[in-house]
C-alpha cells in the first residue's frame, strides 16, 4: 500500500488578486497595455503572413513564366 501524498504548502499557488474579470491581478492601465501589445503582435504576424504569401506568389509567377 502506497502512502498518501504530502502535501507542500510553499508549492500552493494564491489566488488571483483580481475577480473573474482580472486573471493576472492587474490594474486597468496594465490591462490596457497587455491587449495593446498582443494587438500589435497579432497585426505583425498577419502582416508578415502577407508578405510570405506575396513573396511565393511572386516566385512562383516568374518561374511559371520562365520555363
Amino acid at each position: 500500500m502506497t502512502p498518501p501524498p504530502i502535501h507542500d504548502p510553499s508549492l500552493d499557488v494564491p489566488p488571483p488578486k483580481g475577480g473573474p474579470g482580472d486573471p493576472f491581478g492587474e490594474g486597468p492601465v496594465a490591462a490596457k497595455a497587455r491587449r495593446q501589445r498582443s494587438l500589435f503582435i497579432a497585426l505583425a504576424l498577419a502582416a508578415f503572413v502577407v508578405l510570405v504569401f506575396i513573396n511565393s506568389l511572386l516566385k512562383l509567377t516568374a518561374h511559371a513564366h520562365h520555363g
